[in-house]
């Protein structure tokens, strides 16, 4: 009895699961096929994705890689794209680079650019980046500028908008560079020079030309111009994982220059330029947050001034985007930039973006106040890592500023 008790309770246990068991499988079973009919009637329904012509004409772009094919050339020899000031319209002109030669330990270039507005660029540029085994470096290069309508609103961060006019500007510069790598990616090296300037009166009939109302006083230079013998050192800090298109890292430079006035004798003068790029990324560096902070201070030696055409300026596709080219001069600079750039597709990034910063005539203003700013968004093409193509939509409190460039805009 003890033991067919126990017996007969499981049995009963079991007789009564049976049922419940069997129905809690047909449901499953009658789940399972309600899902699987809900899905072939879903897939009878599906239409192919609408596509966009803008899109569609990216993806064409992308797929036949026809970016990579203008900038790769052939045998070194290409067709090169902007490089100019901010003004001087859409530019290009040939390019011969190579980076293969003495086995990649020496990178040559050449170039020469114009725009539709004759404003003209001519290049020349060695480079020994590997010198004894990665530890030293050295280069030179000469260039041609030759710009005949660069706007000018006069000196100072209250400056018109309204006493825009325009100047020549023309110059021939040689230099050579020298340094060492101490460690990897710190660079510490300087170099020397001359150059050559010659100021105009300016050939856009729109505006009055610059010495037509702007005295030497307000402009220094404007009426008689000079050349000067340079000299710089510097120290560089650079991890950017690829300097064309960063997308982390960071890069931080400081340079100290020397302009001694061999003619004149009445505009040598310091300059000490500070720069410092931050990149953040996230999302599998689909995301980036950069950053850049930048301030350019010049000495004049005692009784001379820094010629207007050689201040620091502000307004343009690199600083301001939201003010047109060249809108403030002083000479003193402060500028900060930030861009939320993100991935849209492989090879198409968008970006927001806040510029803010001022020109100011003393060095002890170098401060927060009186900042001017601008913001709006922009697209970069991308090509082997670095931006090709850059379009940007900049407002101000004097309106919007639309720039297509051809590189990033730090």
């Amino acid at each position: 009895m003890t033991f067919i008790m126990p017996g007969i309770s499981v049995l009963a246990i079991v007789l009564l699961w049976l049922p419940a068991a069997s129905a809690l499988h047909a449901q499953v079973e009658s789940r399972a096929q309600e899902i699987e009919r809900a899905r072939d009637e879903k897939a009878a329904r599906l239409e192919p994705e609408t596509v966009t012509r803008t899109e569609a004409a990216l993806n064409y772009i992308k797929d036949r890689k026809i970016l990579e094919r203008i900038t790769a050339g052939v045998a070194g020899f290409r067709v090169g794209f902007g490089g100019l000031i901010s003004g001087s319209g859409f530019a290009l002109g040939p390019e011969y680079l190579r980076r293969d030669l003495l086995r990649g330990d020496l990178i040559l270039r050449a170039s020469a650019r114009s725009s539709f507005k004759a404003y003209q660029l001519y290049e020349l540029e060695a480079d020994l980046p590997r010198l004894s085994g990665g530890n030293a470096f050295a280069g030179f290069s000469a260039a041609h500028r030759n710009y005949p309508g660069v706007n000018y609103y006069g000196p100072g961060p209250k400056s018109s908008k309204q006493g825009r006019s325009n100047y020549r500007l023309e110059d021939t510069s040689v230099s050579g560079t020298a340094g060492v790598a101490p460690l990897p990616r710190l660079r510490l090296g300087g170099g020397g020079g001359s150059l050559w300037v010659n100021v105009g009166p300016g050939t856009d009939r729109r505006f009055v030309s610059a010495e037509q109302i702007y005295s030497p006083r307000a402009a220094p230079g404007i009426g008689r111009q000079t050349d000067f013998l340079t000299g710089n050192v510097f120290v560089q800090y650079d991890y950017r994982d690829h300097p064309g298109g960063p997308r982390s890292g960071g890069n931080y430079l400081v340079r100290f220059s020397y302009f001694g006035d061999r003619a004149l004798k009445l505009h040598t003068f310091r300059r000490l330029d500070a720069e410092a790029q931050q990149y953040i990324s996230f999302f599998n560096q689909r995301r980036v947050i950069a950053l850049r902070a930048l301030a350019t201070l010049t000495y004049p030696n005692a009784g001379q001034v820094t010629p207007f055409y050689m201040q620091p300026v502000l307004g343009g596709s690199e600083t301001l985007r939201g003010f047109r080219p060249f809108r403030f001069h002083d000479n003193n600079l402060f500028l900060m930039n930030a861009e939320y750039r993100w991935e849209t597709f492989s090879g198409l990034d968008m970006a927001l973006f806040f510029d803010a910063g001022k020109v100011f005539p003393r060095r002890g203003q170098l401060n927060f106040h009186d900042l001017e700013g601008s913001a709006g968004f922009g697209f970069r093409f991308n090509v082997r890592n670095s931006v090709f193509l850059r379009i940007d939509t900049g407002f101000s409190r004097e309106g919007y500023q639309v720039w297509l460039k051809f590189q990033n805009v730090f």
